[in-house]
Parts: C-alpha cells; structure tokens; sequence
C-alpha cells in the first residue's frame, strides 16, 4: 500500500473517497493523530494526489481528470482498459496503415513495391544499393518518403511490438491530449528519426520503432513535468526502453532473429519525444491564457 497524502482530522473527506469509490479506485484512510489516505499502486496514487490537491482549492473534481479517472477506475474494476474508439482515429490509422504497407510490401520481400515506400528511392545493381539523395524527394514531389518508412516493416514480431505500445501508450495521449497532439508527436519524430536513419545507413529501413520510443519518452517526461498526470508509462517502462535500446546497439536483438534493429532512429525518436514536451506544455499553455482572456 502507498500512502498518497496526510489530511488533518478537522477535515471532512467524506466526499472525497465518496467519488473515489464511485470511479472504482480502491483505497483506505487511517486514522493515527491524522487522516491518512492510502492506495494500491503508485500509478493510483499520482493520479489521486493530483485530484485531492484540485478538490483542497475548488472543493470539486477537474472535469478532465474525472473523465481520465472514469477510465482508471473502470479498467481497475473490469481488468481490462476501455478505450473510446471515436476517440483514437490516429491510432487506429498508424496501426491500420502499418499493416497493409507490411503485407504489401511483403514484410520487404517485394522489392518492386519496397521502393515506392523507403526515404528515397533505390535500385539494386551488382548487389549494391544506389539510390537518390533527399533533395530529389522535393523536386520530384515525392513528399510521403518523409514519413511512409514508419509504416513499413520486416517481421511479424517487429509489427507486432510497435503496434502494441501505439495502442497501449498512444490511445491515452490521444485520449486525453487530443488527436493533434499526438499527430505533432508522430510527424515529428517520424521527419526526425527517418532522417537521421538515412544518413546513418541509407533508404532501406522501416517500422514504427522511432515514433514508439518518442510517445513512450513523452508520456514518460509528461508526468514528470506536468500535473495533469498521464499515468500511463513507469519508471520501470522506461528503464526498460533503455535498456532495449542498448541492447540494439549490441547487434543481440538480430542474432535473437527480429532482423537489423534501426538504432538511430530508435534514439532520435526517443529525443523526439522528451524535446517534444516542453514545445507541446508551451502551446497549451498559450492556448489557455488565450482562452481565460476570452
């Protein structure tokens, strides 16, 4: 159990633990000289310190955060996350558009169909790959190659990861920030990380790798910075991508047979996302003094 906040015993919580029963949170107060409020998980503790410390000032739930609890709390109730599907059409189309770009392209088997996707275009000659620079993108008006590589990918355990960690972390940014914000987050660190990759070992690279580092890194940094918690990646998860990232630099991860691992973008897509905080805090807060004006 994890304590979340000590509360004077003048002090009336009955409304409070009454709603957070009502979105299934689970917790407990302990009465010892003072109030006590504990939980099961840190995940539920940020997330009720953040709605106590709104309800000390205003005596009520933020409406934002109650919807995001609503969802804890029926996910804590029913063992599985509810996701609002009108709500995630991003997700849904990088998810959709990663599998039929694959299987096209035949997880890069169909080179004939390979070529229309990569940063660049190519050509296979005497076993060595020629292909155009990323100037020639412009003039031919070839403008997609900037971003199509995110959704082309070699193996079925490689669409499989990527595709597992857009649902579970990007459906909560796009839930709760709003579809534009993780649009930002993935063209951004789609441009940044496809184009670093290029340079590092040419046109022939693909998946959702570097833009699953970036919303992971982000949601991750997020909670850190913020106080409208996220509250969807830990500590854990993130030592975890770590680690996973290092190990890509050892070349283990091909040996292990899920193919060359895109390392550059893999980095720059997780510097993608934690530089993508600060610019996305920033516009919302300019968006909210615009709207208290008003």
């Amino acid at each position: 159990m994890i304590e979340v906040f000590k509360a004077e015993l003048n002090i009336d919580l009955s409304s409070f633990t009454e709603q957070l029963w009502k979105l299934k949170i689970r917790h407990r107060v302990v009465f010892d000289q003072q109030q006590i409020l504990i939980v099961e998980d840190e995940q539920s503790a940020e997330l009720v310190l953040q709605l106590y410390r709104h309800w000390q000032v205003t005596g009520e739930f933020p409406k934002d955060v109650l919807d995001a609890l609503d969802v804890t709390g029926k996910r804590r109730a029913s063992g599985k996350k509810s996701v609002d599907l009108k709500k995630i059409p991003l997700v849904i189309t990088l998810l959709l558009l990663s599998l039929l770009l694959s299987m096209a392209v035949e997880f890069g088997a169909n080179t004939q169909s390979l070529k229309y996707f990569t940063i660049t275009d190519f050509e296979i000659l005497s076993y060595q790959i020629n292909y155009y620079s990323l100037s020639h993108n412009f003039d031919s008006g070839q403008l997609w190659r900037f971003i199509s590589p995110i959704f082309i990918h070699f193996n079925v355990p490689h669409i499989i990861f990527n595709a597992l960690w857009i649902w579970l972390v990007g459906s909560v940014i796009e839930q709760r920030q709003g579809t534009l914000t993780l649009l930002f987050i993935v063209v951004f660190s789609a441009l940044a990380s496809n184009i670093a990759q290029y340079y590092v070992s040419g046109p022939v690279f693909g998946g959702l790798s570097g833009v699953v580092y970036a919303v992971i890194c982000y949601a991750w940094l997020w909670d850190k910075w913020q106080k409208d918690k996220l509250a969807v990646v830990s500590n854990g998860l993130m030592g975890f991508m770590i680690f996973w990232l290092v190990l890509g630099y050892t070349g283990l991860l091909g040996k292990l047979g899920l193919g060359n691992i895109a390392n550059t973008a893999h980095l720059v897509g997780l510097i993608s996302g934690l530089l993508a905080v600060p610019i996305i805090a920033f516009i919302t807060m300019r968006k909210t003094r615009h709207e208290q004006d008003d």
